[in-house]
């Protein structure tokens, strides 16, 4: 699944530095994608398996990417940005670290004609042009019903769950808790 998602990524990319094109001023040549991922604490995927997985696309629809890692912090996220967009990225694949930063870049970047894609979270009030991830409600209802078919499965009809929910400024989080809840409430 992963795999799969990552060439998504990629194709939406080659979609859209085609959609985008090269002023007379550009050389096609220069044009490059740009990736932020957010840190290597929250999850070691993103420097595990996600850099590897995109690189591997990347290189295999012939697409130049510069890949870099925010490691969460919002000021380096935004300075990485920025040299992305000085350096010529016609596209710009971020996974933020919050909505209201990854905002500001999108704007940003908008105001220069380079398209932005979310990638696993979605920037609320954002202009990503693309919104690549999976259906985070839907995983949620998933872990709610494996947590109820094992409680079923026990025969514990009165169990006390305890929640330990992602961070609030986390859009999946708040999606996976939505579904949990609509089937464990």
């Amino acid at each position: 699944m992963t795999k799969r998602r990552l060439a998504i990524t990629a194709a939406f990319a080659a979609v859209a530095i085609a959609l985008t094109g090269c002023s007379k001023a550009d050389k096609a040549s220069d044009a490059f994608v740009g990736v932020i991922l957010p840190d290597a604490a929250s999850s070691n995927r993103w420097e595990t398996a996600d850099r590897g997985f995109l690189q591997a696309a990347f290189d295999a629809a012939s697409v130049k990417v510069d890949i870099q890692n925010a490691n969460g912090d919002v000021a380096t996220f935004a300075t990485i940005a920025d040299q992305m967009l000085t350096a010529g990225a016609k596209v710009l694949i971020l996974v933020n670290l919050d909505s209201d930063s990854a905002k500001a870049v999108q704007d940003k970047a908008a105001a220069q004609g380079v398209k932005t894609i979310d990638y696993d979270r979605l920037t609320l009030n954002g202009s990503a042009s693309y919104y690549v991830s999976f259906d985070n409600e839907a995983v949620g209802r998933l872990q709610g019903e494996g947590i109820k078919a094992c409680l079923d499965a026990a025969g514990k009809t009165n169990a006390r769950i305890v929640y330990l929910n992602g961070s609030p400024t986390d859009n999946n989080a708040t999606l996976f808790k939505a579904g949990y809840d609509s089937v464990l409430r």
